[in-house]
């Protein structure tokens, strides 16, 4: 048995290694633009779209003239904060990889960048070029990082520092810079066009369509209790390893069996009875994802609570909006939650928990199914009342559930402060030993 010390000093030294410092790093840096786009995102979605919570629920399209025209400019603020978080990441990450190692390389940041945008952009097809946005946004945050990461170490053996920041340096000293990192530029490009050779390849040859035909056929098919929970951890597993939301549980996953559960509960004025009661989206949009995936408002509550550390609190006031109505990207970023051990067994788990409970209450007919669509935004904790149509039981449930799943991150959000007081602890003595 691993006794709590012991824990806390291989928690810290997991903080301390070189890859995990910079994903780290990468997140805080990013929080303020995901933050941003985020609200902006729910603005655009949410309150501006005639189908969104607030929008449906507020009437915009009535009393708001131009309602299109500003959810498209929010949209916009949306796509080029979010929509483009994995070059981003790679733009931080090789900065911070390189600066680690050996200094300042102005242009370290901008070759990770091109390097990542070109291993996914495509201009082979006949219908011109292709910009498959899915490769850009947070769904491959990771990736941006560990692209970053590798050009920082190439830049580290083969580049050579300069600091911009000198006011005294001339234009010439700046175009030696750029000729003397010629070469490690080069090298990450050839790189990146190799992987971008390899993927045309590989979508020249319609592998990649294939793949998403045959995903495709699985999720057109019958859905089963079994593959609703695998599908449920691998969404949270995915998002925990750095791929955000890279598995979207929508009303079109498995439609035709919501269009029938929908039909049987118009039809016969009861969805008690549904022939598919625990479709994915029902039960894991109803039940698993109360502030986002890995119930982010279960963990923000929690931070709020019990966190002793003004920067966590401060991460997760400002998240809360976002969170309320599932966003919850600002707290993973914020609150260091992507790839941290600390928190994988509460993220994976609690959902999945919470599932199981909400199938056994529909089993023994104490909560109907969830039947009826929610607008794109609804909280999640509203998302059952309005899924069962109106039970007022399935709110009582969901709140129950929520206060347990708080209860539950608690023992986490605690030994994370733990770490995070102990590193703050070595870095000032670190930092009084370099000054003695």
């Amino acid at each position: 048995m691993i006794n709590s010390d012991t824990l806390i000093d291989r928690l810290v030294h997991f903080r301390q290694l070189s890859f995990i410092r910079i994903i780290q790093r990468t997140m805080l840096t990013l929080f303020p633009i995901i933050l941003i786009g985020s609200v902006a995102e729910i603005i655009s979605s949410i309150f501006l779209s005639p189908a969104g919570f607030l929008g449906s629920t507020l009437h915009v399209r009535r009393w708001l003239t131009g309602y299109q025209f500003w959810r498209n400019l929010f949209n916009d603020v949306s796509v080029v904060t979010l929509g483009f978080t994995a070059p981003y990441a790679a733009y931080i990450s090789a900065q911070l990889t390189t600066r680690q190692r050996k200094g300042e390389i102005p242009a370290v940041g901008v070759s990770a960048m091109a390097c990542y945008v070109l291993i996914f952009y495509h201009s082979f097809r006949q219908n011109g070029s292709i910009i498959d946005m899915r490769y850009y946004t947070a769904n491959w945050f990771i990736v941006g990082v560990l692209v970053g990461y590798l050009v920082g170490l190439l830049f580290g053996f083969f580049g050579k520092k300069i600091s911009l920041n000198k006011l005294h340096l001339r234009s010439n000293d700046i175009l030696q810079s750029a000729f003397a990192n010629f070469i490690p530029i080069l090298l990450t490009l050839t790189s990146a066009f190799l992987v971008h050779l390899a993927y045309a390849v590989i979508r020249q040859l319609g592998v990649d369509e294939d793949i998403n035909q045959y995903i495709l056929e699985i999720l057109n098919s019958h859905s089963n209790y079994a593959l609703t929970m695998l599908i449920s951890l691998l969404a949270t597993i995915l998002t925990w390893l750095g791929f955000a939301e890279s598995i979207n549980i929508s009303n079109e996953m498995f439609r035709s069996e919501i269009f029938v559960n929908l039909n049987y509960a118009l039809t016969h004025k009861t969805n008690l009875n549904v022939p598919y009661p625990f479709t994915p989206a029902a039960l894991y949009n109803g039940f698993g994802r109360f502030g986002g995936v890995g119930l982010g408002l279960a963990l923000l509550i929690a931070i709020i609570w019990v966190n002793h550390h003004r920067n966590q609190r401060a991460v997760a006031k400002a998240s809360l909006l976002p969170v309320f109505f599932n966003a919850n990207l600002p707290l993973t970023m914020g609150a260091v939650v992507i790839l941290n051990p600390i928190y994988v067994l509460p993220f994976v788990l609690l959902p999945l928990f919470n599932m199981v409970v909400a199938s056994g209450l529909i089993m023994l007919k104490l909560l109907p199914p969830l039947v009826y669509p929610a607008p794109v935004g609804t909280p999640g904790i509203l998302v059952p009342l309005i899924g069962t149509g109106g039970d007022w039981f399935a709110l009582f449930w969901s709140i129950l559930l929520l206060v347990v799943d708080v209860i539950a991150y608690i023992p986490f959000v605690k030994l994370a402060d733990q770490v995070e007081s102990r590193l703050i602890e070595e870095r000032a003595g670190g930092r009084t030993h370099a000054k003695n």
